[in-house]
């Protein structure tokens, strides 16, 4: 079954941002001009985000330090993260993200339009053609100081406020492609999947090996493509991104397993890859319709 696409939220919109949280920011920057960027102050109680994607780009600085892990994910990235005080997550535009945390959370959200970082590098002659790179959480003292004095400015509504935010926002970008950005692959265009030799070795190794963190690097080197080349082939070959295609047999898995009524739920999303079990369960309800457990009681 193919997956869903993920909701595309516009944090320009705020109707959208409060598609994202329990709760509206404390602070926001909705009401000022600050030119296609965007802060939001979150403090948010235990929850779990629905998977989407954001038309901006978005750099999350965790203003507190958690009691217990983060889920994070950020297309195939995932893992859980013990998050400290000053640590960032870097979201690149329309990249698919989840997170689920068990205890009070406190962030800042920054968000900038593409056609900010296109203005940028329009005026950086040295720096061509380069993406941002999703970055899980890592500590970065620069950026949580920027994020922390654009919080400051927000609040106090100075005079000149436009100079200073734009003078931020020009630091906060040249730190990000200097440190978090990569080289955009040029690919040729791509006439036709993968053959058909290669496209079953690589589906018999995901089944073989669905325990484990099948990365897209990962997976292009089974077949021995570069990953952004393969991605593409792949989708081409399949209808599906590589992520897709492994969570959707991870989940068919899953169905097999529960209805040998051998193994809990949990074991059970230990043994395919997930994170926890409330990691598959949301996988499981999206393809499926329903519930592990419902799953099993209309069996």
């Amino acid at each position: 079954m193919v997956g869903e696409e993920a909701p595309r939220v516009d944090l320009a919109s705020k109707a959208d941002s409060f598609m994202l949280y329990p709760h509206k920011a404390l602070v926001s920057s909705a009401s000022a001009d600050w030119d296609r960027f965007y802060l939001q102050y979150h403090r948010q109680p235990p929850y779990e985000m629905v998977e989407h994607s954001c038309r901006q780009h978005r750099i999350i600085i965790h203003d507190r330090t958690l009691q217990s892990p983060m889920i994070e994910t950020i297309e195939e990235l995932t893992q859980p993260t013990q998050i400290s005080y000053g640590t960032i997550t870097v979201i690149p535009a329309n990249a698919r993200n989840w997170a689920c945390w068990n205890t009070e959370h406190q962030f800042i959200a920054l968000a900038f339009e593409s056609t900010l970082l296109a203005q940028h590098l329009a005026e950086a002659p040295d720096i061509k053609d380069v993406e941002l790179t999703p970055t899980l959480s890592r500590p970065d003292p620069l950026i949580h100081s920027i994020g922390l004095a654009l919080k400051t400015e927000l609040e106090s509504n100075s005079m000149g406020g436009r100079l200073y935010v734009n003078a931020m926002t020009t630091a906060l970008i040249a730190h990000l492609l200097c440190h978090y950005s990569t080289q955009k692959q040029m690919l040729p265009a791509v006439a036709s999947g993968l053959p058909k030799r290669k496209l079953q070795q690589l589906v018999d190794y995901i089944h073989a090996h669905l325990e484990q963190d099948l990365t897209l690097s990962a997976l292009a080197a089974v077949v021995h493509i570069s990953p952004s080349y393969f991605s593409g082939l792949f989708k081409q070959s399949t209808g599906l991104a590589p992520h897709q295609y492994v969570i959707q047999c991870r989940i068919e898995r899953a169905k097999k397993l529960l209805l040998q009524d051998e193994l809990p739920i949990a074991e059970i999303a230990h043994i395919l890859g997930f994170t926890h079990q409330s990691h598959l369960s949301r996988h499981f309800k999206r393809l499926v319709g329903v519930t592990p457990k419902a799953f099993l009681k209309s069996q």
